[in-house]
């Protein structure tokens, strides 16, 4: 590429850019979803990573121990600006919440009472899970075009998920024919 052609994907974000992204989404959200709130925003919307590599980001924090968001948001730091993005996305998206739950505690404590707060607990639950199936719709469209990917979908979902396979054996038999196929295909 010429110096004079534009790049295709766009500049790394600044450290205080992730720091405030991440702090953005961990202050704001509640419950689960955030997987799909992390998508939203660092693939969608700021366009700093696409789909296949948050789908290996994602992936790699499913499997390392701890809480699966902060593994993402350490992976993604650190693939857009080394190990001091991983050290800004993850101070940004844990400082926030940190103080967040403390005044929290203290607010429901005052509002135990108060009728409409499971109401609104649930409605915050409701668009958490949209999130999810919102992130769910875009990796079955993008394994649709490498059909052996959805076999291996499949497969893992019904050993796991309706067979109640333990997760980690079924993982460990499945990945090297998963990662095989992957590369065979590239």
């Amino acid at each position: 590429m010429s110096l004079s052609e534009p790049s295709l994907s766009p500049p790394s974000p600044s450290l205080p850019a992730l720091f405030l992204l991440c702090f953005k989404i961990g202050i704001l959200s509640f419950g689960g979803g955030l997987s799909g709130w992390i998508y939203q925003e660092f693939v969608l919307r700021k366009q700093w990573i696409d789909e296949e590599d948050f789908s290996s980001s994602l992936a790699i924090s499913q499997m390392l121990p701890g809480a699966n968001v902060v593994n993402l948001v350490i992976c993604i730091g650190e693939q857009l600006r080394g190990p001091l993005g991983a050290i800004a996305g993850v101070i940004g998206f844990l400082v926030g919440p940190f103080f967040a739950v403390i005044a929290l505690y203290k607010l429901f404590d005052l509002l135990a009472g108060f009728a409409l707060l499971p109401i609104i607990s649930n409605g915050v639950a409701f668009a958490a899970i949209g999130l999810m199936l919102l992130m769910c719709v875009h990796g079955v469209r993008r394994a649709m075009r490498f059909p052996p990917s959805v076999i291996i979908i499949a497969v893992t979902a019904v050993l796991v998920g309706v067979l109640q396979w333990p997760l980690i054996p079924v993982v460990l038999a499945i990945a090297p024919v998963s990662v095989a196929l992957a590369w065979r295909r590239g």
